[in-house]
């Protein structure tokens, strides 16, 4: 999937791939944990954990400049 997001442009680093996985369940744990702290749990590996990474993630890669 990595390989295939570079093709259409994002800037992924070269090797990024063997990295890519554990990136993936850190920020799923972190999820998981935020989430129950507000009591509620869930497993890191479920979908809406999946869902809530896109959903933060929304908006943080656009650079805003004086000319925009």
């Amino acid at each position: 999937m990595i390989n295939v997001m570079r093709k259409i442009g994002v800037p992924y680093a070269e090797g990024y791939e063997a990295q890519s996985k554990a990136d993936l369940e850190k920020q799923a744990k972190e999820i998981a944990a935020n989430l129950k702290k507000d009591k509620l749990e869930i497993p890191a590996d479920r979908e809406i954990i999946a869902l809530i990474a896109y959903l933060q993630r929304l908006g943080k890669d656009i650079k805003v400049t004086a000319n925009n």
